[in-house]
């Protein structure tokens, strides 16, 4: 029998709970959860939680619970046990043997849409867009102009050290802070900002169907990498703002976010906010974006919603590399059942695969249509 100093204050099912993962499936010591890391939709990653362990059954991807929490947030195992304690708001040195389930991490109540919008709306009216951001905008890589970037409400993320003041002026002015991603208690009982050195970068609202600014991913300077991959992996390039697992913090809750005309006819689907910002400008179409190929929460209620507006069409437009990631494509034909459940039609859209991303791709149609009227 173990002492209690050599058990860890929580188990595997609480990571789970942790990181929102999809459960389907529920036995007795295991659970059946779609997998993060491969896109599998079918529960075939399998969570023990007898022995606080978990394995995919389609990639092979494996470890521990504290493996599961680290690889998910690209972070290493010992950032993985103090963030998982501070969910759980309990503390104890490092154990030796994970064997002991803990106290359920407390689930904290999101503000309304309007408190949303409106604290993030004021907070992007203070914060400024950096020269190198700026610069990293207009770029041909791009193809932004001042207009759209300030329309969009581009911005950076301030240092950690600001933080506190700008939550203090949020509250002088009225605005919610509890229940909005992004702002937590610190130590001292004061609200501030999630934001820190290793997550800087550029600030992306994203906004609904209703107009409403609904979340923040953050396009990072650093992409985030664990400490074990290979010097030729790239990280992770998006992040969201979040506060979960912060004192009285919240989710993002990874939302979709729509670009355009919302009676459009036709709507096309992508991955990555700024995608779809910088193709709705390149093309003036309506965009859905989603965070991530699977990401796909709330995508058929939102198609629903545009269906009842008047679009017929869904066009998906995923990234190239569909066209040899198996992970990939079965992600955008998802988004195609997904059209087809909502009532809708859909079909698929590719190019030239020189070209990645939809973005890339009509940038480069518009540098060469801009060298032939120069010739």
């Amino acid at each position: 029998m173990t002492s209690s100093s050599d058990t860890f204050p929580f188990g595997i099912a609480d990571v789970v709970e942790l990181l929102g993962l999809t459960v389907r499936r529920r036995l007795p010591s295991s659970l059946y959860l779609n997998c993060p890391f491969c896109g599998d939709q079918r529960g075939r990653l399998n969570v023990n939680t007898d022995k606080n362990v978990w394995r995919c059954n389609r990639c092979g991807a494996a470890g521990g619970m504290l493996a599961l929490y680290a690889r998910y947030n690209c972070t290493g195992n010992a950032d993985a046990y103090r963030e998982i304690c501070e969910a759980l708001g309990r503390y104890t040195p490092r154990p030796r043997v994970n064997d002991c389930i803990g106290v359920k991490p407390e689930k904290n109540v999101r503000a309304t849409p309007q408190e949303i919008h409106q604290t993030y709306s004021l907070l992007l009216s203070m914060l400024p867009l950096t020269p190198t951001h700026k610069a990293h905008l207009l770029s041909p890589r791009r193809g932004l102009t001042e207009e759209q970037i300030a329309r969009f409400g581009f911005k950076s993320t301030p240092p950690a050290f600001l933080c506190r003041s700008y939550a203090e002026r949020l509250q002088r002015q009225g605005c919610t802070l509890q229940g909005v991603p992004g702002f937590y208690q610190d130590d001292a009982g004061r609200w501030t900002i999630n934001f820190g050195s290793r997550t800087a970068g550029i600030l992306l609202p994203a906004v609904g169907m209703d107009g409403l600014i609904c979340g923040m991913q953050i396009r990072l300077d650093t992409p985030l990498r664990r400490r074990d991959d290979p010097p030729s992996k790239s990280g992770a390039k998006y992040i969201w703002l979040s506060s979960i697992g912060k004192p009285h913090g919240v989710t993002s809750g990874s939302p979709l976010h729509f670009v355009g005309e919302p009676f459009a006819k036709t709507v096309y689907v992508t991955e990555g906010l700024l995608k779809a910002d910088i193709a709705h400008c390149l093309t003036g179409r309506s965009f859905v974006a989603v965070a991530g190929v699977n990401s796909l929460n709330g995508l058929e209620s939102a198609l629903r919603c545009m269906a009842q507006n008047g679009t017929k069409l869904v066009v998906e437009a995923y990234d190239m590399d569909k066209s040899e990631n198996e992970y990939v494509a079965e992600a955008a034909e998802k988004v195609q059942q997904i059209a087809h459940t909502a009532g809708l039609q859909s079909t698929s859209l590719v190019w030239n695969t020189a070209y990645k991303g939809i973005d890339d791709w009509q940038l480069a149609l518009r540098q060469e249509e801009a060298k032939e009227k120069a010739a």
